[in-house]
């Protein structure tokens, strides 16, 4: 297959990780792949292992970032067949305990909620002209609430529903919207905290892609299908299994 004829995607957040394993597997089935983050040593890492992949550094959460992203699709790549808005950030706090709510909330704001959202609007006309599609990462926190994390949750479930949204919306343009529902991934995001059930982010990645190719539109990854279905016949239930997992001094490992 010539580059010209190559389909073409761009994952967010690319630089290690989930991020960072998409993009491997789908430059093996024969995508061209772009891969942004703000960390500039982690794209280098990451194209040190895998030269093929096209690093371009962006913070997602600014403006001129995002114009300069789109840019670099159309010129780099000539276009876009798939954006995986998978950048993303956790902050853990106790609600009662935190001083500082309205930075903390604000910032996972920005970047889970606000940069894919937007994101997907600018990238919409360049995905609309190849009938592209746009996977938006969720998590299975946003059918369950985890109490250490309790704004991740809330905006991993305003993504969910805005998905949902924007497939209605958009369906007469061609572009396929997507949910890729992740449970819990032991990568670096988890800071060390990663419960024992945890899956390796290359398995992640890999049922996630599977998912994308059988043309699903909600792709609910290992445990997050459990906790989808969990949520809605037993809900109490599956909230305590879910928490049991938070240590009984959480109270003394959060930040103030």
């Amino acid at each position: 297959m010539n580059e010209a004829s190559k389909k073409k995607a761009l994952v967010t957040g690319g630089g290690s990780g989930i991020g960072l394993e998409m993009a491997r597997l789908l430059a093996a089935r024969g995508y061209r792949v772009a891969i942004c983050g703000r960390s500039r040593e982690k794209l280098d890492r990451a194209v040190g292992d895998s030269p093929g992949l096209l690093a371009i550094r962006c913070d997602v959460t600014q403006e001129r970032d995002r114009a300069a992203l789109l840019a670099e699709a159309e010129g780099e790549l000539g276009g876009l067949d798939l954006l995986v808005n998978n950048a993303g950030i956790v902050r853990r706090f106790l609600f009662s305990k935190t001083t500082d709510l309205e930075a903390r909330i604000t910032e996972e704001w920005r970047t889970n909620y606000l940069a894919p959202v937007l994101l997907s609007r600018l990238f919409l006309p360049l995905l609309a002209a190849r009938k592209g599609t746009i996977a938006n990462v969720t998590s299975g926190l946003a059918y369950v609430p985890l109490y250490v994390e309790p704004n991740y949750c809330a905006m991993k479930a305003a993504l969910s529903s805005m998905t949902r949204s924007m497939r209605l919306e958009t369906k007469g343009l061609g572009v396929r919207f997507v949910e890729i529902a992740y449970p819990a991934v032991d990568t670096p995001f988890q800071g060390g905290q990663a419960p024992s059930y945890a899956i390796k982010p290359d398995r992640a990645a890999a049922m996630a892609v599977a998912g994308l190719e059988r043309g699903e539109e909600e792709v609910r990854v290992g445990m997050a299908r459990t906790m989808y279905r969990m949520s809605r016949i037993a809900p109490a239930m599956i909230t305590r299994m879910i928490n049991r997992a938070v240590p009984d001094n959480a109270e003394e490992l959060l930040p103030d």
